[in-house]
């Protein structure tokens, strides 16, 4: 059942709430050739008279509660334009682009570009829009939440209690602007990315914010899985800090350490 924008707005809310976040989650959506522009986003060379870099756009929407518009024209930096497919890119340039991605061997940083460099597996891509989740007026591809890792540790719990599995990632210290939207963009459920030097310098990210994506299907069942953690005492406001010795433990902990021959102790009560 698709889900309405009404739903994303209050899966916006509740994410705010349930995780106590500094900022808004980004809802992204990719435009193609022939998609209406959505309404009340700002263009940046258009409406304001300067270009953006993506991560300055994200910081706007987060910081601000801007929705923007970005467009092969409004942007300032070489690798959405790459990764999103807006410009061509011809063989003699893989030599430029390899060496920017701080490896010491020219051509392996070429072989990293061809191989490894995310690009979007769409076409006739012209930009994307992007908005504060609990306010945007369309239905978006993704979510991206800029996080404490407390925070971003409630999400990988969620997520791992809805499937029952660790979350796969390939981590770059470069390009967080790509590698945080490319791979969910392309089918990955969920991404975790570190904010790049690009981020920290000229979109004023601060040192303890981790990016947590999801392709927007996922919403739903990370929230519900956000509100059963919350209530079983294990979610992001309801851990407390504590160091007591022989502290009391779920039950499963006094059964276990019993079978192993082990001292048990006071059963909590949550």
């Amino acid at each position: 059942m698709a889900i309405s924008i009404q739903e994303f707005n209050q899966f916006g809310e509740k994410l705010e709430r349930l995780l106590t976040l500094r900022y808004s989650p980004i809802a992204l959506i990719v435009l193609h050739e022939g998609d209406a522009i959505p309404e009340g986003t700002t263009r940046p060379i258009q409406d304001n008279g300067g270009h953006l870099a993506m991560c300055q756009a994200f910081a706007k929407v987060r910081r601000d509660r801007a929705a923007l518009t970005m467009l092969k024209e409004d942007h300032w930096c070489v690798w959405p334009l790459v990764s999103y497919g807006m410009v061509p890119v011809p063989a003699e340039d893989y030599e430029e682009l390899g060496s920017k991605f701080f490896v010491k061997d020219p051509q392996l940083g070429v072989e990293y570009f061809q191989k490894d460099y995310p690009r979007l597996n769409d076409t006739n891509v012209i930009g994307f829009s992007i908005a504060p989740l609990k306010s945007c007026i369309f239905a978006p591809d993704l979510v991206c939440t800029y996080c404490r890792p407390a925070q971003i540790r409630s999400f990988q719990m969620a997520a791992k209690f809805q499937s029952g599995k660790m979350l796969e990632l390939r981590l770059d210290p470069v390009d967080s602007c790509v590698h945080s939207t490319i791979p969910v963009l392309n089918g990955q459920d969920y991404n975790i990315t570190f904010p790049d030097p690009g981020e920290y310098e000229r979109a004023m990210t601060d040192e303890d914010e981790v990016m947590f994506t999801m392709r927007s299907e996922k919403l739903q069942e990370i929230i519900s899985g956000l509100e059963f953690l919350s209530g079983a005492g294990f979610g992001y406001k309801e851990l407390s800090k504590d160091m007591p010795e022989d502290f009391a433990r779920p039950k499963f902990y006094n059964d276990m350490f019993a079978k192993w021959g082990l001292e048990t102790g006071r059963q909590w009560k949550k």
